[in-house]
């Protein structure tokens, strides 16, 4: 496990001693791809941290319902994940999971969503919960699923802000633009911040972005702003393979340096008007309606 997961089980006791209170509540951060394989779970792990690292208090939610791999890329073996909450009855304690440089984690599982359809004692554990996340962190980085199926929008359209994560490839920009398209079309007041992966330089990274607002601009009359980009980094396949993030790993490199700036720039967005409830249960009104 990292080094800088270690001793932080004292921080996560005190989280949980906090009581909710009529603040503001916690701006949600949906990171996605409209395929897989473009590094979105990784994006999501270090951006949590450039967050955290600019004194916020981040919670990580793993929401990808097909292949939920946060711990793996912290190397982590988890005791209990979301599911062990509806239907073994364990506590929102025992499955919060300390991570690096203070971030918290919730571990997800298959049928995240799908969960909702439960009973409505089950529903209103989980609304509750999700209250008290809203109200005890400053920012939710929900990493979704891939791709276009319903789980991922729904957390995708639910989100204040939605940085889709995609790359030079044809099929990665084709599928990017199908995400904005749909997501669009089910909220359109969605702010999407695109960042662009595995780019050679700023250049070609432009260029990329370039390609995918102007399809976007023509078709889809939609505003869109490129977040950053993230180099060619012989650094992020090492953290990966040594299971831990880029960011604490290698904090002087190239990739670590883009994070931080792509992090300092959401930071600087304002912040969206609060709506009423907490993001979860707005979801699956939603689902409710279709």
């Amino acid at each position: 496990m990292n080094r800088n997961v270690r001793d932080q089980a004292s921080s996560l006791r005190r989280q949980q001693r906090g009581t909710p209170g009529n603040g503001p509540r916690a701006r949600k951060i949906a990171v996605t791809s409209g395929k897989g394989g473009v590094g979105k779970s990784n994006v999501s792990l270090n951006l949590a941290i450039s967050l955290s690292r600019l004194g916020k208090k981040v919670l990580l939610i793993d929401a990808d319902t097909n292949l939920a791999n946060i711990d793996i890329l912290l190397g982590m073996s988890l005791q209990k994940t979301l599911a062990d909450v509806v239907f073994e009855g364990a506590f929102f304690s025992e499955v919060l999971t300390p991570g690096p440089e203070g971030i918290m984690l919730l571990p997800g599982s298959s049928g995240v969503v799908e969960i909702l359809e439960q009973d409505s004692t089950v529903r209103e554990k989980l609304f509750h919960a999700f209250d008290e996340f809203e109200r005890q962190y400053d920012i939710l980085v929900i990493d979704t699923g891939a791709g276009l199926s319903e789980n991922v929008l729904q957390f995708v359209i639910g989100a204040d802000d939605v940085v889709l994560v995609t790359n030079a490839e044809p099929t990665s920009i084709t599928d990017a633009y199908a995400m904005i398209k749909v997501a669009i079309h089910r909220n359109s007041d969605l702010r999407f911040q695109i960042l662009i992966n595995l780019a050679p330089n700023r250049g070609e990274a432009t260029e990329t972005f370039e390609k995918l607002q102007l399809a976007v601009q023509n078709f889809l009359n939609v505003q869109i702003d490129m977040l950053g980009f993230l180099p060619v980094d012989p650094n992020v396949p090492a953290a990966v393979a040594r299971r831990e993030p880029f960011l604490t790993l290698y904090p002087r490199s190239a990739a670590t340096n883009a994070m931080m700036m792509m992090g300092r720039k959401l930071l600087k967005m304002p912040q969206p008007a609060a709506e009423e409830g907490n993001f979860l249960k707005r979801m699956f009104q939603g689902r409710s309606d279709d």
